[in-house]
């Protein structure tokens, strides 16, 4: 059966997860994109797959991967529900992976993103970090990494990382704050390239506005990018630099 209509439950449920409270009540999220699709790794869940009507010959091998429900949407209303402005045709609902407390996480190195408020760069963040040797990453608030744009941006880092949510409180109360060095990156901070980090770190990204908060601030070790000319950078042009800067040392 091809849909056509935009009122169809399960294309409103495909809707749905383009926003957060649809995302929350569900507990699914939206991958789309035929590389992204078949990034997906085996031990994801996924619950459907969208398909443009054009296009299901030329997916059928991701078609046939997957044992869930197969939604083939005609090509005018898969182009009007697609979060892309040029759908390739083709997404995926997935599961969103069970939530673990951060007293859990026992690596070495964690990246925690306070607040950072724009979905393309807590994606960037996110791929950044799997390619810097990251995989625990902590969210205090901000975007939500399992929407649409960070999920594009991340390029399938969001399948390679376990992300821990907490409010700011939860954390400044955590193990975290007890056996990590808290390093913060800030633009009144030491040069990043002198830094010399502890065996164990936290590296705490601020909002692109505000920054880091002020009282996670107290307790860290600031750092901070030399730059000449500019006055700051994009943050996960920053947290891509810190990362790797003090990852390597």
């Amino acid at each position: 059966m091809i849909i056509t209509s935009i009122s169809n439950e399960k294309v409103k449920f495909f809707r749905s997860l383009s926003d957060n409270s649809g995302r929350k009540e569900s507990g699914c999220f939206l991958v789309e994109g035929a590389n992204s699709v078949r990034d997906i790794p085996m031990t994801a869940e996924v619950v459907a797959i969208y398909v443009k009507e054009s296009k299901v010959e030329a997916f059928s091998d991701i078609l046939s991967k997957y044992d869930c429900d197969k939604i083939t949407l005609s090509d005018k209303l898969f182009d009007r529900v697609s979060n892309t402005v040029t759908p390739i045709g083709i997404a995926a609902v997935v599961k969103q992976a069970k939530r673990s407390d951060i007293c859990e996480i026992s690596s070495e190195k964690i990246i925690v993103l306070d607040h950072v408020s724009d979905a393309g760069n807590v994606g960037a963040i996110l791929r950044t970090a799997v390619a810097a040797g990251y995989r625990d990453v902590v969210f205090l608030g901000g975007a939500d990494p399992y929407s649409p744009k960070a999920v594009r941006a991340s390029m399938s880092a969001i399948f390679k990382v376990t992300p821990y949510f907490c409010d700011k409180e939860s954390f400044l109360c955590s193990k975290i704050i007890d056996f990590y060095d808290i390093i913060v990156l800030d633009m009144l901070g030491d040069d990043i390239f002198t830094f010399l980090p502890g065996a164990r770190y936290a590296l705490v990204v601020g909002n692109e506005a505000h920054g880091v908060s002020d009282d996670i601030k107290t307790i860290g070790k600031k750092v901070s990018i030399p730059m000449q000319s500019m006055e700051s950078l994009n943050a996960a042009v920053s947290a891509g630099i810190a990362m790797y800067v003090i990852g390597r040392k």
